[in-house]
Parts: structure tokens; C-alpha cells; sequence
């Protein structure tokens, strides 16, 4: 893992300083070395600045920016690259050579080769850099998933790029000024929406694309190939079990490519115990897992992830280190504000920064089973949805009912049937006649928060997707919309910005560019027709691990219900009290009282709506406080 800047000066006025400060502003991610190069051609100047985190060929001949050996080309990269090594056979076979043992090298020749066509054959997470210094051509790119970030600014004087937001603040050249139209669909989803940012001049560069800068300016295009609208592959279920096996096998063999030390973030779930008992299966004894672990008297609020890490570490034999989490991990919460370029309002990313924290003292990489619910439908909002659709008619006559007993039914407090409750009342408000809002509902926070926002004209555009005729059209829609917003967004943001913050490298096998051509592939319909995440349960099994399947779907999460009640945490609801804090220029300071207040007295639990507000606050007096 490292981290890009990029500074282009179209007349030639800017001091190398800039780029240093991008370098020192990003260092985090990449600490183990940084470079630097200046270019300049026919009145602009180039700069480009690269800290690295050395995981692959940890030899200086690999730092960066890597120069063609004609120096004609030079590239900065961020990211792994998982099938380096057949794309290096192939292109020697084409009569390159090589210096170094790098996957980066690797990158640098094929686009020397084939340009943005070559882009498409990475299989890895990435964003990058690619310079033609003859041409002064300028080629960007970042990988499918979204799992490296890009960010872009451009004025009439500047093009600048960096691996972070705070990259490109750093230059000083670009006005801070908030995006406020960012606020409704944070206020709604808990993240962003690209590919704008919170902030009025930067973009994000949207996964899955390129963009070219040249003399005729900056354009950005998609190299992805589609798959055929009609899902067709019909395969039967031992068959797409074996085949899935197979690519997740290849995807975790790939992945293990290292010469620094590597472990498994372990929460107990099917993905990561999956993850596991292959790692087992192909002999690697021992192998370093890392999990959090709730205190017992909290675990209705939280999850009871810990018991079932333990019991598949022992089964499968590995090294399990554990950390036991109280609110004491709040201590956290100031330096985690610092690092996000954006907020997101998912209490994982302080989860996820603190396992980071104590994992990277002992390994350099990490496996995550994160990204495997999206594609195999593993959510329960995926898992009600599909109900939805079979039963559409029932359930919408069972909704007077619902929203009758929903006001009476506990969700603040502790006790055996909370977490039912909670999805009682979630139906009882959420399900609509019209598919598509029914589940963008299932996809957003319990309360309409962005009812708070005095100025509600400055909000995100209506989503209205086509009105599908079949089943299976609206499922694909739905695990799709989850894939390019909430995986993204949400999930690969807070992973990549919390690790990077650690200087650890985070790696998704189940993001594997074959592996999801092959779940693409398959009917919407079958990722559910056997239960929920069955094709990964099955696998399980076969590995002696159907104790782990009978577990119920949990987030990774913290008691934040019970924690927040707490009289020593009461410094993080200080800035939703007062009055002139930055949040209350744009949210209704009564409407925010009457959430708290209700959370405050137990009998509902908006703490994932606070923890919203919470972060949305200190965010805001951090970046746009006096």
C-alpha cells in the first residue's frame, strides 16, 4: 500500500514545497519510503510526489516513481496487484525485462504496452499514475471495487491528484469550502455520494474507471466489460459450490503473495471463518488471526462474535490474538476524525482503526472477509428484500398491523427479543408498494435524519430505477446498487482510510475480479433459493464448520446503545447540545434534542442515528470550525 500526489502547474509558478507537503500529509500510508520528481515541458512543470509501504520486492530498485529504463514512462502506484506474476510471464514472453521483483514494475510494462487497454487485465485493488513524459499525457486509473481511492481537483491554473482528500488540502491551492448537498444522503445513508466529496472542488474518481489528461483536457471513461443483462447460468447447486470453491481458492492463493508478514481479521462470521478454514485446508498452521471481543454483560448490544472466533480459531488451528473492547475505545474517536477525509457514520470505522492499531504489531498485511455479502447476497436487507418480492402482497397487509405495535415494542434496552423488535419496527415503517424505495429504506438509517437539515432544497436527486417487470431484475438492481454505493462508500472507505492510518495493508479475497464475473453470472434468485449465503455455508460445511452457519447475521458493531447512556461518555453528545456548534448551521437544533432525548430514556435506541450525528459534528468543527 502507498500513497500518490500529483501536482500538474500549467504555468509553472508553483515551488516543489507543494508536492512535500502532499508527501508529508499522506506519509501514513506509505512510511517506508518517499520520492519525489519534478518534470518540466514547454512552460508546465509536473510534479509527482509517492510515499510507499513495502510489501512486495522490499528493495529501494521498487521505490517510487518507477521510470521505463528509456525514462520515457513513469509510474506511481498504489495498491496490489494479484495476478503480477502471470502478467509478467506473459509480457517476458513479449520480450520485456525486468529489474525488479515488483508487481509495480509489472504495472509500468504493461501500460507501456497496451495503455489504458491494459488496465481492464489487473486483478488487484489499485489506484495509479501513469506519465508519458515525451507526450506529457497524464493516465489515471483506480481498480473495480473502489478499494483504492483517487481524488482529483482542477482549476484553470492546477490539475492535482492524491490517494486522499487531505492531499490535495495540503497543497493549499484548492478553497475549503463544504459541499453542503453532501449532507442529505450522509444524513440518510452514512456515507458520501460520489463522485462528488464533502468538498465543493475535489471529485473522487469512480471505481472501475480511467481518466486521461492531456492537451485537449481531462476526461474520464469506464474500462469495464459488462455482463449480459439476462443472467442465464443456471448451473446445479453442488456445481456452483465447486466452482465457487475453486476461484475463492485461487482468490486466497493469489492473495497470500508476500514478503512481509500476514494474518486474518477473524470476527467469527461465515466469511472470515471461511477464509480461515481454506487457509488450514492448504496447510498454513498457525497462521496469525486477530478479532475483537465484546465484554460479556454488553453483548446484546453489541454481538457475540467472540465465541464463535474462538471456537474457529481452535478448530482450525490458529495463532488468535484477541482484544477485549469497552468504551475506553472512545479514547480513539479525536485521532480517527483527524484521519477520515470524509465522515462515515458506521461505528465499524472505529472498531476497524482499533484492530488495525493492534494488529499491525505484529503483521504488515491483513485478510478480511469484507465484500462477501455483497456478493453473495449476505445481508439481511438482501434476505428481507427477496421475501419482499415473494411475498409483496401479504406484507404490505401486514403493515397497519406493524405500524400499530411498533411504537410499543422496546428496542433501548437489553433483553432476550431487542434484536427482533428492532426488525419488526423497521418493517413497519420501511416497506412500500414501490420496490425500488422499499429497498433504498432497508438501506438507510431508521430515522429520517435528513428531516433535521433547515435547508431541505439542498438535497441529493431522487433515485428512480426502471420499473422491472421480473424478480430477478429487481435483485440484481438491488445487490448491484449495494456493490457500486454501500461497499464502496461505506465499507471499502472506512477499511482502506483505518488501515492506511495504521500503515497496514487490508486484502479482500473475495473481491477477486473472476469470482465476481462467476457470482455475476449466476440468476439473482439462486443466491437465495437455498437460504441465505448458501453457496458460502455449503463450502463451510464440506470444512467441517456448520456449527458457524447457525449463527444469525451480525454486524461488526459496538454497544454503542448501552455506551452512550454512560455518564463518562457524555464529552461525545457535548457538540449536539450546544447551540453554536458548526453542525447546527445546517441541522434544526430542536429536532436533534428530541432523537437525543428519546435515546436518552431507553425504551428506543437511535444510537446508530446519534453515532451519525456524533461524527457528522466533530467532522464539522475539525474541518470547518473557527
Amino acid at each position: 500500500m502507498c500513497g500518490l500526489n500529483v501536482i500538474l502547474d500549467k504555468k509553472s509558478n508553483l515551488s516543489p514545497e507543494l508536492i512535500l507537503r502532499m508527501n508529508r500529509a499522506t506519509q501514513h500510508r506509505g512510511p517506508d519510503n518517499t520520492g519525489l520528481y519534478v518534470h518540466r515541458s514547454h512552460g508546465k512543470t509536473y510534479f509527482f510526489g509517492h510515499n510507499r509501504l513495502k510489501i512486495i520486492d522490499c528493495s529501494d530498485a521498487a521505490n517510487q516513481p518507477l521510470f521505463s529504463v528509456n525514462e520515457r514512462y513513469l509510474l506511481l502506484y498504489n495498491g496490489e496487484i494479484y495476478n503480477y506474476r502471470d502478467l509478467r510471464r506473459d509480457l517476458k514472453t513479449a520480450g520485456y525485462t525486468f529489474r525488479t521483483e515488483s508487481d509495480t514494475e509489472v504495472v509500468l510494462k504493461l501500460l507501456i504496452q497496451q495503455g489504458a487497454a491494459g488496465v481492464e487485465k489487473l486483478n488487484g485493488m489499485f489506484a495509479l499514475a501513469f506519465f508519458d513524459l515525451h507526450t506529457n499525457e497524464l493516465l489515471i486509473a483506480r481498480d473495480r471495487f473502489g478499494q483504492k481511492p483517487l481524488y482529483y481537483a482542477q482549476t484553470e491554473d492546477f490539475f492535482l491528484l492524491s490517494s486522499e482528500i487531505k492531499g490535495i488540502q495540503a497543497s493549499g491551492l484548492i478553497k475549503k469550502e463544504l459541499n453542503e448537498s453532501q449532507l442529505a444522503h450522509y444524513l440518510t445513508y452514512k456515507h458520501a455520494r460520489k463522485p462528488e466529496t464533502f468538498f465543493r472542488h475535489i471529485q473522487e474518481l469512480e471505481e472501475g474507471k480511467y481518466g486521461i489528461y492531456s492537451e485537449n483536457g481531462f476526461e474520464t471513461r469506464s474500462y469495464l466489460s459488462t455482463f449480459p443483462p439476462e443472467k442465464a447460468t443456471t448451473l446445479e447447486p453442488a456445481k456452483i459450490v465447486a466452482r465457487t470453491e475453486e476461484l475463492l481458492q485461487g482468490s486466497l492463493s493469489r492473495q497470500l503473495q508476500s514478503d512481509v508478514p500476514l494474518g486474518l481479521f477473524l470476527s467469527g462470521g461465515i466469511d472470515s471463518t471461511l477464509l480461515l478454514a481454506l487457509l488450514a485446508q492448504a496447510g498454513h498452521a498457525n497462521f496469525p488471526a486477530f478479532s475483537v471481543a465484546n465484554q460479556a454483560s454488553e453483548r446484546s448490544f453489541g454481538s457475540d462474535d467472540f465465541h464463535f472466533a474462538r471456537q474457529a480459531a481452535q478448530q482450525y488451528g490458529a495463532r488468535h490474538t484477541v482484544f477485549e473492547i469497552d468504551d475506553s475505545i472512545f479514547q480513539g474517536f479525536l485521532p480517527l476524525i483527524d484521519c477520515l477525509d470524509q465522515p462515515i457514520a458506521d461505528g465499524a470505522t472505529l472498531l476497524t482503526d482499533f484492530l488495525a492499531k493492534k494488529a499491525r504489531t505484529q503483521v504488515k498485511v491483513a485478510l478480511s472477509g469484507a465484500g462477501a455479502d455483497e456478493l453473495f447476497g449476505g445481508y439481511n436487507r438482501h434476505r428481507a428484500f427477496y421475501s419482499y418480492l415473494q411475498n409483496r402482497s401479504l406484507l404490505l397487509l401486514a403493515k397497519p398491523f406493524l405500524r400499530m405495535i411498533a411504537p410499543t415494542l422496546p428496542t433501548g434496552m437489553a433483553h432476550p427479543w431487542r434484536k427482533q423488535f428492532r426488525l419488526l419496527k423497521k418493517m413497519a415503517v420501511k416497506l412500500k408498494h414501490d420496490p425500488g424505495k422499499t429497498f433504498r429504506l432497508f438501506t438507510a438509517m431508521d430515522a429520517e435524519l435528513r428531516y433535521c437539515l433547515k435547508n431541505r432544497n439542498k438535497t441529493f436527486p431522487a433515485e428512480n430505477p426502471t420499473d422491472f417487470k421480473h424478480k430477478n431484475d429487481w435483485l440484481n438492481w438491488a445487490l448491484t446498487l449495494d456493490q457500486h454505493e454501500y461497499l464502496i462508500s461505506d465499507i471499502l472507505a472506512l477499511t482502506d482510510q483505518t488501515s492506511m492510518h495504521n500503515s497496514l495493508e487490508v486484502r479482500l479475497p473475495y473481491l477477486d475480479n473472476d469470482l465476481h464475473a462467476f457470482t455475476s453470472s449466476l440468476r439473482p434468485d439462486l443466491l437465495f433459493q437455498h437460504g441465505q449465503k448458501w453457496i458460502l455455508k455449503a463450502l463451510l460445511r464440506q470444512q467441517e464448520g456448520d456449527m458457524f452457519n447457525s449463527r444469525p447475521k451480525e454486524g461488526f458493531g459496538m454497544p454503542l446503545g448501552l455506551w452512550l447512556r454512560k455518564p463518562n461518555n457524555q464529552w461525545l453528545l457535548e457538540p449536539l447540545q450546544n447551540r453554536k456548534s458548526q453542525i447546527f448551521l445546517y441541522l434544526d437544533f430542536d429536532a436533534v434534542q428530541q432523537l437525543r432525548y428519546k435515546n436518552q430514556r431507553g425504551k428506543h435506541d437511535f444510537s446508530v442515528e446519534l453515532w451519525a450525528l456524533i461524527t457528522l459534528a466533530f467532522w464539522l468543527e475539525k474541518h470547518f470550525g473557527a
